[in-house]
């Protein structure tokens, strides 16, 4: 976690996210970056049924008939789960997103990187109604990480949200409804400009 600084910052916007968002978001990059893997050893697999299934026809009075059959089982049980794992991760995931649905986030967006994460309520009980009799606001903690932008770094810009990833291992989710349309140009030109090929608009035009 970084330390939290305001210095050259571009944009600051405070946001919550939608629980059917984070799962449309987050259904979107299992289609890129899931999906066609698993499709693709799905149809390998298909593929070795469909030569194993031509050898129990064709195969004559030596064929292996039983043999075959345990492949051809082997293959659709494994074709199974290629097909139930991403379905479970996704809702294992919205389960844990269920719990935390309400909590707040905090983009920020500086010129060589930016800083993304939770907004935590004050740790300390007794200050925040210190602060309330004095008619000040307690300040909130900032859990934030910062990402410097690097190839790795990639933005994809949706209908509803951006969704930001590292090297699809993790991701973030930002509503575009937390920002003018003014702002949103300026993430638009500001990302475009620091990640080139890196930023993409997937709204289906």
């Amino acid at each position: 976690m970084s330390e939290p600084t305001t210095e050259g910052m571009l944009l600051e916007k405070q946001y919550k996210i939608p629980f059917e968002m984070f799962r449309e978001a987050f259904t979107a990059f299992q289609k890129r970056f899931v999906y066609p893997k698993t499709y693709l050893v799905m149809g390998l697999l298909l593929v070795i049924c469909g030569i194993y299934a031509w050898f129990i026809v064709n195969g004559g009075e030596q064929a292996n008939r039983t043999l075959y059959c345990m492949i051809i089982l082997f293959c659709l049980i494994m074709m199974f789960f290629q097909w139930f794992t991403p379905l479970k991760a996704r809702r294992t995931l919205m389960e844990g997103v269920k719990e935390i649905e309400n909590d707040e986030y905090r983009l920020r967006i500086f010129p060589e990187y930016l800083e993304i994460g939770t907004i935590l309520p004050p740790e300390d009980a007794k200050a925040a109604e210190t602060d309330d009799l004095f008619d000040d606001t307690p300040e909130e903690d900032f859990s934030g990480t910062r990402i410097h932008y690097n190839k790795g770094l990639h933005v994809d810009e949706y209908a509803g949200f951006f969704l930001i990833y590292q090297q699809k291992s993790m991701i973030y989710v930002v509503p575009k409804s937390a920002f003018s349309e003014e702002e949103l140009e300026i993430l638009r030109v500001h990302f475009s400009k620091r990640l080139e090929k890196n930023f993409q608009s997937r709204i289906k035009k």
